[in-house]
């Protein structure tokens, strides 16, 4: 039970910290939203490689790694509901060059590192910053596709319970969740014995997190009807958009 207490107060923290960082934008801008995102990315991958707990001694995934890829996707969402195309695009366009970014400067770290005898730690240090590039690749690639996919159920949902927030967020995170478990363990650890194991465990976390983060984030547009959306909704061509490099995303 003790483990499963630290997960919900840590989603607790991380979906607050979006949400009022969001809130804040009338005085602070977007951005500090934007760095606040791009530097969990770094704090999730030492987490992945590192960190698992087992919960209710059935489920076994990283609470750090699971809560930080569903809150990505919650934060994109939030942006996607309330800002314009340009800023959906700024924002997922900047998560996916933070972690190639991160990827980069953690192999130079790494023969940093092993250079010489002068660094401490060496052990510790060289596996957190040794990435498997083929597991980075698809996960990359994958998160790409789920950042899409999420506004395209989200917009879905939205437009047939409009009023249904829970509903909303549930929904479009809870698909998009399963379906990057089921692909990400499918490319890489198909043939792997404890294959079925390491998906259930992965999909159960983001599942539960999905829906610590639906009730919150509910609950917030709930009590804040003036925080509401009150833009017109962006529409699956809008979507299409943000990924043409074409067109100015300008709304």
């Amino acid at each position: 039970m003790d483990t499963f207490i630290y997960l919900l107060l840590e989603t607790l923290i991380v979906g607050l910290m979006i949400l009022g960082l969001h809130a804040s934008k009338k005085h602070f801008g977007i951005g500090l939203l934007y760095i606040f995102l791009g530097t969990m990315q770094f704090f999730q991958t030492i987490l992945s490689g590192n960190v698992y707990n087992l919960y209710f001694d059935v489920f076994l995934f990283s609470p750090g790694s699971t809560l930080i890829f569903i809150s990505t996707l919650f934060a994109v969402l939030l942006i996607f509901r309330n800002e314009s195309i340009i800023k959906v695009r700024s924002v997922i366009y900047g998560i996916i060059l933070s972690n190639i970014i991160l990827v980069f400067l953690s192999y130079i770290s790494l023969e940093q590192i092993l250079s010489d005898n002068f660094s401490r730690n060496t052990t510790f240090l060289a596996e957190i910053f040794n990435f498997d590039i083929r597991l980075f690749l698809t996960g990359i690639i994958l998160l790409y596709l789920d950042m899409i996919l999420i506004m395209f159920v989200f917009r879905y949902l939205e437009s047939k319970f409009s009023k249904n927030y829970f509903l909303q967020f549930i929904g479009a995170s809870v698909v998009t969740a399963v379906l990057d478990s089921v692909l990400f363990y499918s490319i890489n650890f198909y043939s792997e014995l404890n294959y079925s194991e390491m998906m259930i465990g992965n999909i159960a976390g983001k599942v539960l997190v999905c829906f610590i983060l639906s009730a919150l984030f509910a609950f917030y547009f709930v009590i804040n009807p003036e925080k509401d959306n009150k833009r017109k909704a962006l529409t699956i061509k809008d979507i299409i958009m943000i990924i043409n490099f074409t067109t100015s995303g300008k709304r």
